[in-house]
């Protein structure tokens, strides 16, 4: 119910800042000196973060937190998708649905959560969709995996996200075109640009998210 809702959100951001201090500590040791900040959240981005929050916290109201648990898996994937739609149109981003899917596990020991091609679907793991206490991370992911389509977006149209810095957009499509893969490379994987920026957003939302609903 709403109290299980709840520990699922306090436990993704917990886990986002457990991870935070992991990352700083493999930066200090290697001194990484290329893209030093690898995040874009900029004043523009801001207010993408708040706007993504507030249609979050219409989507997901206290109402439906409450009843999360008693979805139906139908019901959730909707509830998702409604979101992904939402939040897509207002960032400007090419967001045509949700999939929602089994994620059989590749690698001992890796779930996959979801992922994003490029083609305007983000697709989710069905397992995790359906665990009513995962709900955090579920809105999490999702927002982790739109940001994915708002950088592919950027890439294709620069002039529609003037706030994103030439070099940031060029260590995107650097990365896209060289992507490392978390199965056999995880903490190349988690120190690229794309997937710093991907976390710091979802995590920003899910934070303002929080706040909105009195649940921090």
């Amino acid at each position: 119910m709403l109290n299980g809702a709840l520990e699922g959100l306090e436990e993704t951001l917990a886990v986002h800042e457990g991870l935070q201090a992991e990352e700083s500590a493999v930066l200090e040791m290697t001194k990484l000196e290329a893209f030093e900040n690898k995040s874009c959240i900029s004043e523009v981005d801001e207010v993408r973060v708040n706007e993504t929050a507030e249609i979050m916290a219409d989507v997901f109201s206290e109402d439906v937190l409450t009843n999360w648990s008693e979805m139906s898996l139908d019901e959730k994937s909707a509830k998702l998708n409604e979101y992904y739609l939402r939040a897509g149109e207002n960032l400007g981003i090419d967001t045509k649905g949700v999939i929602v899917e089994p994620m059989p596990c590749e690698t001992p020991g890796m779930l996959s959560l979801g992922y994003n091609s490029g083609d305007g679907y983000i697709h989710l793991n069905a397992d995790v969709l359906d665990d009513p206490s995962q709900l955090g991370q579920v809105l999490d992911t999702a927002t982790h995996e739109m940001r994915h389509q708002f950088q592919n977006d950027a890439l294709a149209a620069p002039n529609n996200f003037s706030d994103i810095p030439q070099e940031v957009l060029k260590a995107w499509d650097y990365e896209m075109k060289h992507y490392i893969n978390p199965n056999y490379d995880f903490q190349g994987y988690y120190e690229q640009a794309i997937e710093c920026d991907a976390r710091d957003f979802a995590e920003e939302v899910l934070n303002t998210y929080t706040g909105k609903m009195n649940l921090s």
